[in-house]
């Protein structure tokens, strides 16, 4: 059965704390996320109707992961960075769920280009870290995201940090374009960060490619 938490609407959470016979202190976080695009001039092309997709993610451990640059993506974080279709990726998240290796998946509204969104997502020891991906549209096969963000430094909760979120390039359609109907990239490519050098149109003529959002997460 999906466990799904959607980031439109805000619940709030009891935070405890429980100590089993080996040692191991349970405890629970609820934080709040906040997204916001910086999807402008002149730091990037701009294209008409330019948008971020669906935001889709998992909350999870150590041992799972959604995506990872340097690996080759699933077919539903390829499905993600090529049209934003979600389907695949939560029945990807599912079966991670069922493995007991993810406590649960969300989704969520993206911002505008230079909009913020804001949601809760709840969190506990067995379960810190947190990814999820969006994609970059109109565009061949270009995403952002977070991969396996562990909200846990030494057994204690972080309690604010932004993160910047860059291009990723997923390897799985070739072009220089804004545009979805781009050739397969073969054989498939690890997923990478992208470079101004392999996306001039959105580049705008900047040598290097900045950070195209971020993410806050704040402990409640």
């Amino acid at each position: 059965m999906r466990t799904l938490c959607s980031f439109i609407v805000s619940v709030t959470f009891l935070y405890s704390c429980t100590k089993n016979n080996n040692g191991f202190v349970f405890t629970e976080a609820n934080y709040r996320l906040e997204i916001r695009g910086k999807w402008q001039e002149p730091l990037f092309t701009v294209p008409p109707g330019a948008h971020f997709t669906l935001f889709a993610g998992m909350v999870h451990n150590e041992n799972a992961f959604l995506w990872q640059a340097g690996k080759l993506a699933s077919l539903g974080v390829e499905n993600i960075a090529e049209t934003g279709s979600t389907p695949r990726l939560f029945v990807e998240m599912d079966s991670i769920v069922a493995a007991k290796n993810a406590s649960g998946l969300f989704y969520f509204l993206p911002p505008g280009p230079t909009g913020i969104v804001n949601g809760n997502v709840y969190c506990n020891s067995s379960y810190s870290y947190i990814s999820f991906e969006s994609m970059i549209a109109p565009s061949p096969d270009w995403f952002i995201g977070l991969s396996s963000f562990n909200l846990m430094n030494n057994g204690q909760w972080i309690s604010d940090t932004t993160i910047n979120l860059f291009a990723y390039d997923a390897g799985t359609e070739d072009g220089d374009v804004f545009g979805y109907n781009n050739p397969p990239t073969f054989p498939q490519q690890n997923i990478s960060l992208l470079t101004a050098a392999n996306a001039t149109v959105l580049a705008n003529g900047n040598n290097t490619l900045a950070a195209i959002a971020s993410v806050r997460l704040i402990k409640q």
